[in-house]
């Protein structure tokens, strides 16, 4: 077998220091661990000397320390020098120093070297080893040296850096050396300059401070017992040598951060200051930094000293043997016997010293690792071992002990085992020397206290309880709850001192403050705002400070007699604490038992016990007694029992005073004479107070009592004829009852209240005397006062009151007496009226009295019905004045305001003012503010009238339209000049509402001169009414035929206007001409000169109105002989074709005249019939009034020779129609064709065909009823017609004449099968079509294919049942061919056909679909809409509108509701001022009376509503105002909507609003959808639908559609 191979496990020693140095995080590590290695050593003196490349200080200045460069440390001490063992222990890592008595315990502090140099080197007792790296291994060099008393350790830095910050380092070293046993001075040098030095001295001489024997000596396990406490005094000096403060030449400014590798240490951390400071002095704050300079330059060093008091604790260690080997076995050295435990407590005085100093200048004993610790700030007090660990302690003062630390020295431990119950037995002495200081300090305190001021007494105690607060310690919390939990558990006495209202107490004499007790208990108390204080330090239960118990309560009690206010507060404190919480327990009333036995105090002068207490006053007997009315010897006096009484019952078991007690105490004893209720007034007068107050509190038999008790005594003050007297109850009157001044009567005082009237009268104190003598009295006299009767009557039965008050007994200034319904009350106004007043001295309407007689019937002042007549007075002018001024005074302002009523005073002259320039009293409604008026004969208020009478008598400024109306109609103007006044005048004012006018013009007003054949003297006006009145007009001279017929008038323009809203229009129009001629059509032939030519003019104008009229008119005119017809006469026909003047005219009804369409028939017929004049206008004016074509009364008589069988003429003609009618039909509408023939299948020979014969006979008859007798009219005639159609049970048959029939003849004959009647230009059209090739019709222009296509599609769709488009192939054109597959959704209602011109221009249109709309693009259309009415609207606007535009078929047409072209937009103009909102407002232009205001501002508001209903913008909204067109609802144009005023006005204007909103909210919808459906067709009613339907909610969410249905609520 082989031997196995055995090696040694490599240490990568350069990585095993670097991971040891990484777990030593804080700075300033190496100083600390050499300088704890010095102290073990035992060095007195230990030196940091930091060598600058060149020496720099060796001239004895200090260099500038943020510049300042280093290359090597040196750390001198002067302990005992190196031993072998010493040396040998250096260069081993992890060998510890043995002796119990040394700090070190894990042999590895001196490698902190490391972090700053590769190659230390240690000197001592003239020996140097030097220790260096060769690759990753530590090898020593010895060598030999100079020798002297220091031990030198040398570290050239890694690399040159910075000098470490001077001020930071001293701070570090001052706490350092806190608990060090050796080391006294340490010093800090650069080169051989020293910058800082400090000083540890502590006192020689300690004193000894004793425990209590309830203090428990020993830790918890008895490991440690502490043998003694001493208390020692250390203070620590500090010198900063010349300017190192301010580091040299640049005074604490920022130093710049080194360069990259230039810090010798691992720590990031290790050159730099806190967050707030780079620099090398204390800090960067420029007053500190000023504060420095100023120092340095007055003195050649600066000096911090610091003081503080060193608890010392000396502990014998006695472990168990399982313990003491563990921690031997942890750290290689045996247990100390003993040692000591340390720890440090500064004054309140030294603190503030250090804070005072740390605010100014800085302070070295404060901030990160500070010797000198503030309260409750973040840089807490430390655990040290020697030197501080990274471990607080969470209280104010650092403690140090021989604890094993982490290995880095960071906390201690307390994971592992027997190191943990180690550490956790050190923290309890900890604790103990804490209490142990706790006590001293506020023992301290609480000798001081009768010494110290106010707020020493506060602060001191308050300081030292702070200092022992403990918080949560860092990095491991557990530390300081084990302190915390020693500090209380290390005493069993509940004896532990705080603070108090009366100095230092312990806690179980302390109460809890408590304001209710606080008023009568002396105990001592905790204030109230220092309780966070307590709750900070967590008092365990058997020490927390109690609240106040029922035993403290009797203890106080029992020992002391109590004031008044103190008793009060006592009592207070037991009524609600207890017996405001319900009804007491057992054990409560044994406590309250207690209290009233040993309860005593002094109120009101006498000694007052509890216990024989048995009643209290109640809280409505204590609110009208006196405080020094007498009170019986068993009541509690009030001034103990104030705010509690309700309370009292439960609490004490006593009962309420009544007044019967209190009473027979006043009866039966003997009081002073100021408390007799017999013979001291005032006394008796409070005592009845009282009686009254309590008055309703008690029942029957309690009254009763005290009326049995006071009716035998003197106790009513009373006055006879103002003498004074005491009398008794029964003897008494009341006041009232005194009428003549003879009686007894109860001073006034006693009737202020109300229920002491009440006591009083129960008493037995009489009200009055019998009412016979009473009237008596009053009759026999007339210098009584009506007041004092009417307060005796007050008092009285009614039936008294009613019999006086219906007498005539009030006396009056005439002599006689009159009843209380016959006068009125005594005023100023009354008197100035001339008024029968009441008998009184004074008049206050709101006394009881004047009320009294007004309830029965006396008249506070006149109504208007008595006032206006005493205004309308002739006789007495002062009363008048009088009357008319109190009826524009304030007494009678909201009367006229809410009731006044000025018609029914219609007749009463009372307004004083002017008619006919002389100054009157005129009635209410023929005068008016505006002087103006006089014009039309009307009164008017005189100048100083004022204006705040004319609003409150409700005098308008002008007359109403109804009052004008009646003027109008009863005195209209008489001649031309009055009428222009008057008419000028009204058109000014504009009173007048469009239904007024309506009424007027039907009124006659107008003067029109009479003309006579018999010459006058003066002119004669006869009256005519506006309707029948035309204005006067260059157009009409006065020969023109219109002045015979018409009244033509002319008052100059502003009468004009009035008179054209009246309904004088500017000219005839045709419904004018028509009216006449209805009126006598010969008579109105006679006027024209039996002129036929002037006629037609007229008729002419008839022709193109005609379609606007009513349709009674309509009526009218077709049973009228108005029609012109003409009728061939001797002077024939000419070569053209038209009448000439030789034939004969007559009006004629519509059945007795014919339309020539068929001048072949003309010509035949024309001696026996009247047409129509050959006019396009008239004949399609006679057409639309039913007037028959004379072709449609024409018959034809076919007799065809023999058939011709296989005729190849017949087989092309036939061919021939059948492939080109179809493009002939497409042009026109349904009206046009007779019943069937629209849909005459044309290659169905079962329907139609063509036969050839040779001979072909045509005659042709007139088929006309009103025919006159002339020879032509009653034969048939022949024809030459090569051509003609014979039809016969649905079979239609066209016969041609061989050889060749004419084309003409084909065509007509065709255009008579299909047509009821054609006009020649069809024949034409179709002779055209059927002789040109179809490829010539194409190059035409004529889109043959489509329409063949359509024609088929609509056959087979006729074949099959369905209707084809538009009834009859083929349909219009209504789009391009590549747009017609789109439509096929809605083929079956495309508008009808249009004439050929229209269709051809929308084949050209950008858009040929316009307005069309799918059912499924309805959405998208909508939003379109609304995108558009969002945008605020203006003149630039440029879309589509409601104008019909080209393409449009019949069904796209303005209808009169809504037509654009009603108002051209040059007729408009805009109304300034007058707009509603955003709402624009407009008029016809020359409209002079204006726009009605009311009716405006009223629709204005409708339309602006409705819009926020449809969410479109108010500026696209806008009213117009055209009052001749009722009709005209609104309009579209460019997507400006307008709606008609004047139709709200004729249709909404008295209905109610929500009626008005829904109807115009359809109007609106309607042109809102014009936006994108110009036409009035199918899809602009999808649209509309679709809109309307969108926002009902919106609508009926408006209140006025609400209130319509009666809606209570959304």
């Amino acid at each position: 077998m082989c031997e196995p191979e055995v090696t040694a496990v490599e240490v990568n020693q350069r990585d095993l220091v670097d991971k040891v140095l990484a777990r030593y995080p804080e700075e300033f590590t190496v100083f600390r661990e050499l300088l704890q290695n010095a102290d073990d050593a035992g060095a007195e003196n230990f030196n940091i000397v930091f060598e600058s490349p060149r020496g720099c200080a060796s001239n004895g200045t200090t260099p500038g320390l943020n510049s300042a460069k280093v290359f090597k440390w040196v750390v001198k001490n002067d302990g005992a020098q190196f031993e072998s063992t010493d040396w040998k222990r250096l260069t081993k890592i992890a060998e510890g120093n043995p002796d119990e008595r040394k700090i070190g315990a894990f042999g590895v502090g001196f490698f902190s070297v490391f972090s700053v140099t590769d190659k230390p080197v240690v000197k001592s007792k003239g020996q140097m080893v030097s220790i260096y790296y060769d690759r990753d291994q530590l090898f020593v060099k010895k060598e030999k040296c100079d020798c002297d008393k220091w031990t030198v350790i040398e570290m050239e830095l890694k690399q040159e850096s910075t000098i470490p910050r001077i001020f930071e380092l001293t701070r570090f070293l001052v706490t350092s050396v806190t608990f060090l046993t050796h080391v006294e001075r340490v010093g800090i040098f650069l080169d051989d300059t020293e910058l800082s030095s400090l000083t540890k001295t502590r006192s020689k001489t300690s004193r000894s401070i004793a425990i209590s024997p309830d203090m428990n000596r020993k830790s918890q396990d008895g490991t440690m017992t502490i043998d003694s406490v001493e208390l020692m005094s250390q203070e620590v000096n500090v010198i900063f040598v010349g300017d190192t403060l301010i580091g040299g030449s640049k005074t604490f400014a920022a130093r710049a951060e080194p360069e990259e590798g230039g810090n010798p240490a691992k720590s990031k951390s290790f050159f730099s200051m806190d967050k707030t400071s780079k620099s090398n002095g204390i800090i960067a704050a420029p007053k500190a930094a000023a504060a420095a300079s100023e120092a340095s330059s007055s003195k050649s060093s600066i000096q911090f000293s610091a003081k503080c008091s060193i608890y010392s604790a000396k502990v014998t260690v006695s472990a168990k043997p399982t313990l003491e080997k563990g921690l031997e076995s942890a750290t290689k050295k045996k247990l100390p016997k003993d040692f000591p435990f340390e720890m440090v407590f500064f004054s309140k005085d030294e603190h503030d010293k250090q804070s005072q100093e740390e605010a100014g200048f800085g302070n070295v004993f404060r901030g990160p690792q500070g010797f000198c610790p503030q309260l409750e700030a973040a840089h807490s007090p430390r655990i040290f071992i020697g030197q501080s660990t990274a471990q607080t302690t969470g209280m104010a003062c650092h403690m140090s002990g021989r604890f094993i630390p982490t290995v880095e020295r960071g906390s201690i431990d307390l994971a592992n085992g027997h190191v943990s119950k180690w550490n956790k037995e050190l923290l309890y002495v900890g604790g103990f020397l804490a209490r142990i200081a706790y006590d001293s300090e506020m023992n301290k305190v609480k000798d001081a206290w009768p010494t110290l001021s106010k707020q020493d007494a506060e602060q001191l105690p308050l300081y030292a309880m702070r200092s022992f607060v403990f918080h949560p310690s860092t990095p491991d919390p557990k530390v300081s709850q084990i302190i915390k939990d020693a500090f209380y558990a290390c005493s069993e006495s509940d004896k532990f001192p705080f603070i108090s209202d009366q100095g230092i107490r312990y806690t179980k004499d302390i109460r809890l403050y408590n304001s209710q007790f606080a008023q009568f208990m002396s105990t001592p108390t905790f204030p109230t705002d220092l309780r966070h204080i307590s709750a900070s330090m967590t008092l365990p239960d058997s020490l927390r400070i109690r609240p106040y118990t029922i035993g403290d309560v009797v203890k106080e009690l029992n020992s002391r007699w109590l004031s008044e206010s103190e008793m009060a507060a006592c009592l207070r404190w037991w009524c609600t604490s207890l017996a405001s919480q319900g009804p007491l327990d057992e054990q409560q009333k044994r406590c309250r038992d207690e209290l009233l036995k040993v309860g005593k105090t002094n109120s009101g002068g006498k000694q007052v016990r509890l216990s024989s207490i048995s009643k209290f006053i109640n809280p409505l007997m204590l609110s009208v007694r006196r405080s020094d009315d007498p009170l019986p010897n068993d009541t509690i006096p009030p001034a103990l029992t104030q705010n509690v009484t309700h309370w009292i019952p439960e609490a004490f078991g006593w009962q309420e005073m009544t007044i019967i007690h209190w009473l027979r105490h006043l009866k039966d004893s003997t009081p002073d004479l100021a408390h007799d209720i017999n013979h001291t007034p005032s006394f008796a007068q409070h005592v009845l107070s009282v009686f009254g107050t309590l008055w309703h509190s008690l029942d029957d038999n309690s009254r009763s009592e005290v009326r049995e008790i006071l009716k035998d005594m003197n106790c009513i003050p009373a006055t006879i004829s103002n003498k004074p007297c005491m009398m008794r109850p029964h003897e008494a009157y009341f006041p009232d009852a005194d009428v003549f001044r003879d009686l007894p009567v109860v001073r006034q005082d006693l009737l202020v209240d109300y229920r002491t009237v009440l006591a009083l009268q129960y008493l037995g104190v009489q009200e009055r005397c019998d009412i016979e003598t009473f009237i008596s009295k009053a009759m026999d006299g007339d210098r009584w006062n009506a007041m004092d009767l009417a307060r005796y009557l007050l008092a009285s039965p009614p039936e008294h009151a009613a019999r006086v008050m219906g007498m005539k007994i009030f006396p009056c200034s005439d002599g006689e007496r009159r009843q209380i319904n016959e006068l009125f009350a005594s005023s100023e106004t009354n008197r100035a009226l001339k008024l029968h007043v009441i008998n009184c001295s004074y008049w206050d309407q709101s006394s009881h009295e004047a009320l009294f007689l007004l309830r029965h019937g006396l008249h506070d002042y006149p109504t208007i019905d008595q006032l206006i007549p005493i205004a309308s007075s002739k006789d007495d002018h002062d009363a008048r004045r009088a009357a008319f001024a109190s009826l524009c005074g304030p007494l009678y302002e909201s009367f006229l305001e809410r009731q006044f009523d000025p018609s029914k005073f219609s007749k009463f002259p009372f307004i004083p003012g002017v008619r006919e320039g002389k100054n009157c009293q005129i009635p209410h409604d023929e005068v008016f503010s505006d002087p103006n008026w006089k014009v039309l004969g009307f009164g008017h208020l005189p100048d100083q009238f004022s204006k705040k009478n004319i609003a409150k008598l409700k005098i308008r400024d002008r007359p109403t339209a109804e009052k004008l109306f009646q003027v109008l109609q009863s005195t209209p103007p008489k001649d031309p000049q009055t009428a222009r006044s008057w008419f000028k005048f009204l058109a000014e004012k504009g009173v007048f509402s469009a239904g007024e006018f309506e009424k007027i013009a039907d009124l006659k007003i107008v003067p029109v001169e009479v003309f006579s054949e018999q010459p006058q003297s003066s002119k004669s006006y006869e009256p005519v009414a506006p309707r029948e009145c035309f204005l006067k007009s260059e157009s009409y001279p006065e020969e023109h035929f219109y002045q015979r017929l018409f009244k033509f008038v002319d008052f100059g323009p502003s009468a004009n206007a009035f008179l054209k809203a009246c309904g004088v229009k500017e000219r005839p129009e045709c419904i004018d001409v028509l009216r006449v001629l209805l009126k006598s059509p010969k008579r109105f032939l006679e006027l024209a000169g039996d002129d036929h030519e002037r006629y037609l003019t007229e008729l002419r104008l008839i022709a193109v109105g005609h379609k606007s009229l009513p349709r009674k008119i309509h009526e009218e005119m077709r049973t009228a002989p108005i029609f012109l017809g003409y009728r061939q006469g001797k002077g024939g026909v000419g070569r053209d074709g038209y009448v000439h003047e030789a034939d004969e005219f007559e009006l004629c009804k519509v059945e007795e005249v014919l339309v020539a369409d068929d001048m072949e028939s003309r010509r035949t017929f024309g001696d026996c019939i009247f047409i129509a004049p050959q006019e396009e206008l008239l004949e399609k004016f006679y057409s639309e009034m039913k007037v028959k074509s004379l072709s449609s009364c024409i018959k034809y008589t076919v007799e065809p020779g023999k058939e011709l069988l296989d005729a190849r003429s017949a087989r092309d003609l036939l061919n021939s129609i059948i492939d080109k009618i179809p493009i002939f039909l497409h042009e026109f509408d349904e009206p046009r064709f007779r019943d069937g023939m629209r849909l005459l299948r044309w290659h169905d020979d079962n329907q139609f065909f063509v036969r050839a014969c040779r001979k072909l006979d045509v005659t042709k008859r007139l088929d006309f009823p009103n025919a006159t007798n002339g020879l032509q009219g009653q034969k048939a005639h022949p024809t030459e017609l090569s051509a003609e159609t014979q039809s016969k049970d649905g079979l239609h048959v066209l016969w041609i004449k061989e050889p060749k029939a004419d084309s003409y003849d084909v065509a007509a004959a065709l255009c008579r099968l299909l047509f009821s009647t054609y006009k020649k230009n069809d024949v034409l059209s179709l002779m055209t079509i059927l002789d040109t090739d179809i490829n010539v019709l194409k190059r035409r222009g004529y889109d043959v294919d489509r329409i063949l296509s359509e024609y088929r599609e609509n056959l087979e769709k006729a074949e099959h049942g369905e209707n084809p488009c538009n009834g009859a192939p083929p349909g219009p054109v209504q789009a391009s061919p590549q747009d017609t597959s789109s439509e096929s959704e809605s083929t079956c209602e495309k508008p009808e056909s249009v004439s050929k011109f229209t269709k051809f221009l929308h084949r050209f249109r950008k858009d040929p679909r316009l307005g069309q709309i799918k059912l499924s693009e309805i959405e998208n259309s909508i939003e379109k809409v609304k995108n558009i009415m969002k945008e605020e609207g203006g003149d630039n606007d440029s879309h589509i509108s409601n104008r019909e535009q080209v393409g449009g078929g019949k069904k796209q047409k303005n209808v009169a509701y809504c037509d654009e072209k009603k108002v051209a937009k040059t007729d408009l103009e805009e109304c300034e001022g007058q707009h509603v909102g955003q709402v624009k407002v407009w008029k016809r232009k020359g409209t002079v009376l204006g726009v009605p205001s009311k009716e405006r501002e009223a629709f204005g508001n409708i339309i602006s509503n409705l819009a926020t209903v449809f969410s479109i913008n108010q500026t696209r909204c806008h009213v117009f105002y055209h009052g001749e067109d009722s009709n005209l609802m609104g309009f579209n144009r460019n997507d400006q909507i307008f709606f008609g005023l004047e139709h709200y006005i004729q249709n909404h204007k008295d209905a109610p609003a929500g009626k008005a909103y829904i109807d115009w909210y359809y109007v609106m919808a309607h042109e809102m959808a014009h936006v994108h459906t110009p036409y009035h067709d199918e899809h602009h009613e999808l649209l509309f639908q679709a809109l309307a339907t969108r926002y009902l909610t919106e609508l009926h969410n408006l209140p006025d559609v609400r209130e319509l249905f009666k809606c209570t609520s959304h």
